[in-house]
């Protein structure tokens, strides 16, 4: 099969593994840092042919593709990461190759639209706010929120009016402005198709906003709580039937409020970022990349099992001292007996820590009860510090 991977504008060449390169002709369109890990990891002969856009703008990719598809009538698209997605659509339809189309894909990408499909199907979604009834004197906490933002950015939490007419311009340009919900923040990952449906809660300690913006630590542990565990099980499978698309992966995220509602947040089409695909495939046994392209590919693969009985959990640190440094290495206290770490990822020694950049530590844990992986991770986060050293000048 002639394959067309998209792997620009992400940091990381996300799924290359996960393509059999003998099997299939494949060729890559890559930003610089897709192109060196394809030159380190695959053989000439593994890869068909290399696309490299200089901008971000689609309208110069879909024009280089013209000249690629004319020798290389590619038969699929596939696509990993939030930033591909939505482009990758795009890419089929002008050239009328099965997969996902914009209208599908958008459902998913689209903060605002999500939320027109959802709420008129009965979805508790989260309700916007008219600009002009926020005031000096009747100012009530809200979210200015990007409407294809990833992993926080464009998220501003405005917990003051300062705040607020700080980033009120953005609502002009087409950011949401949303009522501040109050609550414990899950996301749910999982998979669907006509064979089955799989989703499996996991409850945030910090959040995304607080590791990419703030550079704090975020972690993420299981849902031990069956009748809870069921409700948002329930709940996210009522959110994918109510949106267009028969097949694929999901991350959602929602809201729990100190009342016991489920409140929707937000979901994608694609694979969970930080440590969800590792974590996913570890410890409850499904891998969800490998699902994710063979339905790009029409293989229509079957929504197996998870591992049940495992409570699993992952942290994700990158609050070394010196931001423009070099990586030395993890510092780890000595930790308690019982706790659950399963697992270190670390950056390789030496290697430049660029500001702006997402390296990070990564840590996996295992353990019997939500209680005890969640004690497990505060502990990390008192007890581990990744070291660091200013860059020579």
């Amino acid at each position: 099969m002639k394959i067309l991977f998209l792997n620009i504008w992400a940091d990381l060449p996300f799924g290359t593994r996960h393509l059999d390169h003998r099997e299939h002709e494949i060729w890559h369109v890559c930003d610089p840092n897709g192109l060196r890990y394809i030159r380190m990891c695959l053989a000439d002969d593994e890869v068909r042919g290399i696309t490299m856009p200089k901008s971000e703008d689609p309208r110069e990719l879909l024009m280089m593709l013209q000249a690629v598809y004319a020798q290389f009538p590619f038969e699929r698209v596939v696509a990993l990461d939030e930033h591909t997605v939505l482009p990758a659509a795009y890419i089929r339809e002008v050239f009328n190759i099965p997969g996902p189309r914009p209208a599908e894909v958008e459902a998913f990408r689209d903060k605002r639209r999500m939320k027109q499909i959802l709420g008129p199907k009965g979805v508790r979604v989260i309700r916007d706010i008219e600009p002009g009834t926020i005031t000096p004197e009747n100012f009530r906490s809200c979210v200015i929120k990007k409407v294809d933002g990833t992993a926080s950015g464009g998220v501003y939490l405005c917990h003051s009016y300062e705040d607020y007419a700080a980033h009120v311009d953005d609502v002009a340009t087409g950011a949401l402005l949303e009522e501040f919900v109050e609550g414990e923040v899950y996301h749910v990952d999982g998979a669907y198709g006509p064979n089955g449906f799989v989703a499996v809660p996991h409850l945030y300690i910090n959040n995304c906003h607080m590791l990419y913006i703030d550079r704090k630590p975020v972690g993420s542990v299981g849902v031990d709580d069956p009748v809870l565990r069921q409700r948002m099980i329930d709940f996210t499978r009522e959110v994918v039937n109510g949106l267009p698309s028969p097949e694929g992966v999901f991350h959602m995220e929602l809201i729990r409020t100190p009342d016991d509602e489920l409140v929707f947040l937000e979901i994608a089409g694609r694979v969970g970022g930080g440590e969800v695909q590792h974590n996913f495939a570890d410890a409850y046994g499904f891998d969800l990349v490998d699902f994710h392209v063979a339905s790009q590919l029409g293989l229509s693969p079957e929504v197996g099992k998870v591992r049940e009985g495992v409570i699993a959990g992952w942290i994700m640190m990158n609050h070394w001292e010196h931001l423009d440094g070099i990586y030395t290495g993890l510092r780890l206290d000595p930790l308690s007996d019982d706790n659950c770490l399963h697992g270190i990822g670390q950056p390789r020694l030496g290697r430049a820590l660029i500001p702006g950049s997402t390296q990070v530590v990564k840590f996996w844990l295992r353990g019997n009860s939500t209680e005890a992986v969640t004690r497990s991770i505060l502990e990390l986060f008192e007890k581990a510090h990744p070291g660091s050293v200013p860059r020579p000048q």
